[in-house]
């Protein structure tokens, strides 16, 4: 597995406990075996194309930093995300990679669903609802 890449831990984790087997923005229901194009695991914070090296690697790889999203990264949210990116920053679904300090941090960034609510993800796998004002 290279830096910065899900581990089978967290993505079953996110999928099945987190995200509860649905796109974790319009929670449209998901098949496990339907991994890689009818779903796919979403890093907020991107690798960028080279990966990830050295110290830092694991806040790729975090379950704050994965959104399991319907799509394949050029179709259903995962398309969206990646077609319409500055909306995907507005609303947490991506986050600036080249960003450093709290603001940048997937676990203080919160993400909007497709039906308006905020939620804040942690590094355990755990999703919160908040208020928006809560940042």
């Amino acid at each position: 597995m290279a830096a910065g890449e899900f581990t089978d831990a967290t993505v079953r984790r996110v999928f099945f406990e987190r995200d509860g087997e649905a796109c974790f923005l319009c929670r449209t229901p998901l098949r496990f075996e339907d991994r890689g194009f009818g779903w796919s695991m979403h890093h907020r914070k991107p690798r960028g194309s080279g990966g990830v090296k050295g110290r830092g690697a694991e806040v790729f790889a975090s379950a704050a930093n994965a959104l399991t999203l319907c799509g394949s990264g050029t179709t259903g949210c995962h398309g969206e995300a990646e077609k319409e990116r500055d909306v995907a920053l507005e609303r947490g679904v991506l986050i600036s990679r080249l960003g450093r300090g709290a603001e940048f941090d997937p676990p203080l960034v919160l993400v909007q669903r497709n039906d308006g609510t905020w939620w804040l993800l942690d590094e355990s796998g755990l999703a919160t609802e908040v208020e928006k004002s809560w940042a």
